[in-house]
C-alpha cells in the first residue's frame, strides 16, 4: 500500500503522540515523587486509557498492511534486500531488551503501588 495514511490514523497521530508523552512524563513524574501524587496518578491513568484506545485504533487500522508486509518479506519468494535491514532489526531487538530491562530493574518501584495508600 503506498500512499498517504488512512485517514483515521492520520488524524488521530497528535492524540497518539501527546498521549505517548503524557504516558512518559506522568511515569516519571510518579517515580520522582514517590508515588505520593493522587492527582498525578489520575494523570496518568487517564493518558494511559487514551493512549490505550488510540493506539488500539491505530494497530488494527495498519495490522492487514503489516501481515502483508510480514508474508511478503518472510515467504518463499522474497524481495530484493534493502541494505541496513539487518541493523534494523538489531536495533529495534535491542530496544526491546532494553525496554525489559529497565521495567524488571524498576519493577520493585511499580509493586510499591499495589494495596497501597496514595497521597
Amino acid at each position: 500500500m503506498k500512499g498517504p495514511p488512512l485517514l483515521l490514523p492520520r488524524l488521530l497521530a497528535p492524540v497518539l503522540v501527546v498521549s505517548t508523552v503524557g504516558v512518559l512524563a506522568t511515569g516519571v513524574w510518579l517515580l520522582l515523587l514517590g508515588h505520593r501524587s493522587d492527582q498525578v496518578l489520575q494523570l496518568h491513568q487517564i493518558a494511559s486509557i487514551v493512549f490505550g484506545a488510540v493506539f488500539g485504533i491505530h494497530f488494527l487500522a495498519y495490522a492487514p498492511r503489516m501481515v502483508r508486509s510480514l508474508r511478503a518479506d518472510w515467504g518463499p519468494i522474497r524481495r530484493q534486500a534493502i541494505p541496513g535491514t539487518g541493523l534494523r532489526g538489531m536495533l529495534v531487538a535491542a530496544s526491546l531488551g532494553a525496554g525489559l530491562a529497565l521495567s524488571l530493574t524498576l519493577l520493585s518501584a511499580i509493586e510499591g503501588w499495589n494495596g497501597g495508600h496514595f497521597g
